[in-house]
Formats: structure tokens, sequence, C-alpha cells
């Protein structure tokens, strides 16, 4: 919208246009007031646009020429036509230079326009350092409004650093200089900025001061402050850390794997076969040099990444898991260092958050070797322990025992003495000798089951997983321990399940399993006298899932007493007066071997159930 002054000027020139139209067509002083319409454009140019100002000079000259026809129309050619041509020439030169005018002062404001609105400073000093101008971008910096500041002294007011002397000799001798300077806000607070300085020259070439264009660099300082401490302290940690942490560049092959849908199977492998050395460590920790065996991590910067897998087939499954997915991944793999040592680790990659090219990938590598060879230490204890378990056992059940062999012994030779006398007769009864004899071979037959199955239960034979009958297993065990059931008057019952699933395990642990919850059972109601004494065994299936099979015992005993649950199956803790407290315990290990549980309650109002949970065989 046009500011009043503008309206005024316009109205200005109309006026003076009409009246020199009018003066130049009614006076007879040969035109030579259509010169003045140049008052009328130049009005107009200082107070309209570009189109405005050609309009103007084109409706000037059309003005001088309608006079001209009102006044000499018909005359023959003199000096008037001179006149008109020289007004002519004079209001279009006029015209030009205001539209020349105009295009360079609008070329100036939006210029100052863009300075004033720029995020950067423009600061204008004087040669007396004197600011003469100061934009909305030092407004915002400094805390000065423009008011405040044109006037004063640049160094006074913002406290700025002296320059160097090779700063000053540049800017004098090639009229710039560009640098980092200090300088203090309005609120006090220092600020670092990146200024350029350009000698300022006036129309006649000589300097007259300063221009000045800077950008605040204090937060980009304290950010790369911020970047430089915090990768001060990702090195510290990198390398202060116990386990191994490689830095992988994995860029080329994450492309591959990205590129896994679009390219046929076959060209993808031979890809992936021809690219798989690619993936690089970029920097390994003190850890991982001294898991390697290698003196200096240097060492180890540039070496593929596959080089350290015993197994590819881990290596392929990383990639494949960076290539698809931002979640960590872990693993337990074995590492082969430069001296083909191995050490067993768990593996854990991870991409950092913005690494979105796979270019810093962090392989961490936890030592895992010395468990390992603890774990197979303690198995081979628990084995140990196990074998003791089930001799003990067994020397506790040597009456039972020699009693289940004495039976067919005894029967072995009371049908030996028998077909003798049938042979013996002066008429040989030889079928009835043949009937005996079947009886030895019978007898004979289970006492020796009965003696396989003690010397089973006494082998220390490699774990071998079969598949076999919860029902078979609960019978066998019942046989070995039917002298102890008679003895102390337990009856047993066995319920089985139509639908109870096949297990795999070793045969003889699972035996131990269940004898050791048997004996326990029987052992713990021989003191009841006012009920009788039952030991219930239902095999079925899990209710936990179809996938399942389920042992549980159920007795009449006096249970566990105040025993915690979770207590029972600690070693050393036992209900009975000469128990060592390592039978349950031992079953936990084999159940929990064998993918298994192993609970066990007291019942209400009396007695205790031992649950034994086993995974269905996989086919």
């Amino acid at each position: 919208m046009a500011q009043p002054h503008a309206w005024g000027l316009r109205s200005a020139a109309f006026i003076i246009a009409l009246f020199v139209f009018g003066l130049n067509t009614a006076t007879q002083l040969h035109d030579a007031f259509a010169v003045l319409y140049v008052l009328v454009v130049l009005l107009i140019a200082t107070s309209c646009g570009l189109r405005t100002i050609l309009a103007t000079g084109a409706a000037c000259i059309g003005l001088s020429c309608l006079s001209f026809l009102v006044k000499h129309h018909g005359e023959s050619f003199d000096d008037a036509y001179l006149r008109l041509a020289v007004s002519i020439i004079a209001i279009g030169v006029a015209t030009m230079l205001s539209a020349r005018d105009r295009r360079t002062r609008d070329a100036l404001a939006e210029q100052v326009r863009m300075l004033a609105f720029t995020h950067d400073t423009v600061i204008v000093r004087d040669l007396d350092d004197t600011i003469i101008y100061w934009n909305e971008g030092a407004v915002r910096l400094y805390g000065w409004h423009a008011d405040e500041a044109i006037g004063e002294k640049g160094s006074a007011l913002l406290q700025s650093t002296h320059l160097p002397p090779a700063a000053a000799e540049q800017l004098r001798l090639v009229g710039q200089w560009t640098g980092e300077i200090t300088r203090t806000r309005r609120d006090g607070q220092q600020i670092v900025l990146d200024v350029r300085w350009s000698v300022r020259l006036d129309s006649n070439g000589r300097e007259c001061g300063i221009i000045e264009f800077g950008a605040d660099l204090t937060e980009q300082k304290e950010a790369a402050a911020e970047r430089e401490r915090s990768e001060q302290r990702y090195s510290a940690i990198f390398q202060a850390v116990a386990f191994a942490i490689f830095e992988v560049d994995c860029s080329v092959v994450d492309i591959l794997f990205r590129e896994k849908r679009r390219l046929p199977e076959a060209s993808w492998r031979d890809c992936l076969e021809r690219f798989r050395d690619k993936p690089y460590i970029r920097d390994a920790n003190d850890a991982a040099a001294a898991l390697l065996e290698v003196e200096d991590p240097r060492k180890l910067t540039g070496a593929p990444l596959r080089s350290l897998f015993a197994d590819e087939s881990v290596f392929i499954a990383v990639l494949a898991h960076l290539s698809n997915s931002n979640v960590a991944y872990e693993t337990e793999t074995t590492f082969v260092g430069p001296n083909r040592r191995s050490r067993d680790v768990v593996l854990r990659v991870t991409r950092p958050v913005g690494d979105l090219e796979s270019r810093r990938v962090l392989v961490m590598a936890l030592d895992i070797t010395e468990h390992n060879q603890a774990q197979m230490k303690l198995r081979a204890a628990q084995g140990e322990l196990a074998h003791a378990d089930r001799v003990t056992t067994l020397g506790q059940l040597a009456v039972s025992i020699a009693h289940e062999v004495n039976q067919p012994l005894s029967a072995i030779t009371t049908f030996a003495r028998s077909g003798r006398r049938w042979l013996d007769r002066s008429q040989p009864k030889v079928g009835e000798a043949l009937l005996c004899f079947d009886e030895i071979v019978s007898n004979s037959t289970r006492a020796a089951e009965v003696i396989t199955r003690v010397r089973a239960l006494t082998r220390k034979e490699t774990v071998f997983c079969t598949a076999m009958d919860l029902g078979e297993l609960v019978e066998e065990v019942r046989v070995l321990l039917r002298g102890e059931i008679l003895r102390r008057h337990v009856e047993v019952r066995i319920e089985k399940a139509v639908d109870t699933p096949m297990v795999s395990g070793d045969r003889i642990q699972l035996q131990q399993v269940i004898m050791n919850v048997m004996m326990n059972a029987i052992q713990a109601m021989s003191i009841v006298v006012d009920r009788p004494r039952v030991l219930e065994i239902r095999i079925g299936r899990g209710q936990a899932g179809p996938d399942t099979a389920v042992l549980s015992f159920c007795d009449t005993g006096p249970g566990f007493g105040d025993i915690a649950d979770g207590q029972l199956f600690e070693p050393f803790v036992t209900t009975k007066a000469q128990g060592m407290g390592m039978g349950l315990p031992i079953c936990r290990e084999i159940a929990h071997a064998h993918g298994g549980t192993i609970n066990a309650l007291n019942r209400s109002p009396y007695g205790a159930v031992v649950i034994v949970t086993l995974p269905q065989r996989r086919v």
C-alpha cells in the first residue's frame, strides 16, 4: 500500500501535467513548455514503480504531440518540429534515466532486506570504528537494537579481541580477512564468531570503513567439543572394558544382502562368495588382542571379519541379521586367532543408532573358554556323583536284590532236582523233565535280567539318548524295588494314560530319577502306622502342552515337613536322619539336562507329591 506522501507526489505530478498541457496548448510560445513534462517524470519516479515511470514518460510524450497537433496542424515544416523533437528526446532521456535509477534502487532495497533478515550478522563501521549499520541478525545475536548500536564504537560495545598482526596486514593488502574472533553479548556471554571483513570503498574508490559478515560458532564449537569428549569417553570405555570389541565395516555385504530379493539365488550366492571377505576390522581394543593372543590390537586392523570365525555359517548368519534388523544379535561360537588357537565366545553384534550403512558395526565377544571347560568338569563331577548315588542306592537295596536273584536260583535248583528225578525213574518221564528244563531257562533268564539291570545302573557310560516308554521304565524300577516294597508293606499303584507320549533320553539316568523318588517315598512311609502305605504313580500327557509327558509320584507318608519347596533340591538338604541330601539335587540336574523339570510339594492332609515333566520325543 502506497504511503501518503507518495500519493501527494503523484497528485502533484498529475496537476503539473495538466498545467503544462494547457499552457503548451493555449499559448503561442513556440512549444517551449513541453520540456516541463520532465518534472512530471521525475516526480513519478520518486514514488512509483518501473512500469508506471515508463507509462508516465509515454503519456507525457503523447501529450506533447497532442499539443503540437492542436497548435500546428496543417502548417509547413519549420523549427516547431525541431522543438517538438527536442522535447520528446528530453522526456525520453528523463524517463530512461529514471527507470534505470528505479532499477538500481529496487536492487539496493532488496539487498538491504536480505541483509536485514539474514541469520548472519552484518555490521558496517567507518574508519573510526563507529557502527553505521546493524542488521536484524546482529540484534538477535548480540542483544542490542539497531538504534542502540549505531553510533557506538564497535570494539567498545562488543569487547572484541584484538586482531592478530597478520590479519591486519592481510586486510590492508588484500582488502579482505576471514577468521575467528571472540566477542561479548549484551548479557555478558562470550561467543566465538566466524567473520569475514571486507574494506568498504566510497564513490571515489577510497577506503571509508569495514563491512563485516559474521556467523555464530559458539554452538558449533560446543558441539565439536562435546563430540570430542564423547569420542574420548567412547575410546576410554572401548579400551577399558574387559571383553573384546571389534569395530567392523560391513557396508559392502550389507548392500549385497539388501539386493538379495532382486538377484537370483545362484547369482546372489556367487556374489556372497566373492564379497564375504569385504567386512573388515576397523579397530579393536586391548581385550580383543588378548583374546586372540596378539601383541598389538593394531595388528588386527584391516583383517577380514570372517577370519575370526571357526564356523562360517555363524558369520553368514551375523551378516544376514544385520541386513534385516537393527536389533542386537547374540549367539555362541568359536573364534580362531592368528595362531590358530580357538576360543569359545558369547558373541553380541549390534549396529549403532544412525549407522544405516553398517560402517561401524560393533562385534563384542565375551571369552567363555574357561567357563565351558569348568562346565565340562562340573558335568563330569555330576556324572561321578550320580554314579556314586546309584551305587549307594543299590547298596541300600542289596537285600532286595539278593532276594530277587535268590528266588529264581532257588527255583532253578528245585526244577533241576525234579528233572533229575523224572529222568532217574525206571521209565524216564522225558516230557516232565523237559517242562522242568523250561522252568530252569525261564528262571535263569529272570535272574540274568535282574543282574543286567543292576550292572546297567552301576556302569559309568556315556550319555546315550534313545526313545523310551515311561511305563516300561517305571515297571523295570518296580521290579528292582519289589523286595523293598514287600519288606516295607507298601502298595504301589501304576496308572498310565493311553495317549502318553514317548520321551527321549538316557535310559539309565531316567531310571535313576524314578528309583530315587520311589525309594524316598517307600522309606518315608515306613514310619506310617495309622493309614495304608500307598504310592500312586500316574503317567500321562502334560497339562502345560501336548508335547510333554508327566510322571507324578503321590505317597501317604509324612511329607517334607517345614522345608520350603525351593530348598528341597538344594544339596545336603534332607528329611531322613541318615540321608545325605544328594538324591533330589541329582534328580533335578538329570531332569534339566533332558529339557524337563522336577517339583516337589506337600499334600493335604498328609503325604507328598513329586512331579517330573519331560519333553516329548523329537522325530
